[in-house]
């Protein structure tokens, strides 16, 4: 939120400083950390399939969950 200050009878706004929000922050750590691990989609998929006992809907919920958003650094968004 932008403050008021004065300045020789002037009122000025000035900016403060914005906290970045808690998920892109995560995501910009969990980036650097996947981008040293090299996974591929289709890693990330079998090993959804792996947790989830080979069962689509569960597969599928593993892949689009917030916390895979997080380890990962990006959204998986499943079309079809």
């Amino acid at each position: 939120m932008a403050k008021t200050t004065t300045r020789k009878s002037v009122t000025v706004r000035r900016q403060g400083r914005r906290v970045m929000p808690a998920l892109r922050r995560t995501a910009q750590r969990a980036r650097v950390a996947a981008e040293k691990a090299h996974l591929t989609v289709g890693e990330v998929i079998a090993a959804a399939f792996d947790t989830a006992d080979g069962e689509l809907g569960e597969a599928l919920a593993v892949m689009t969950s917030p916390q895979m958003t997080r380890a990962l650094g990006r959204r998986i968004v499943v079309v079809g």
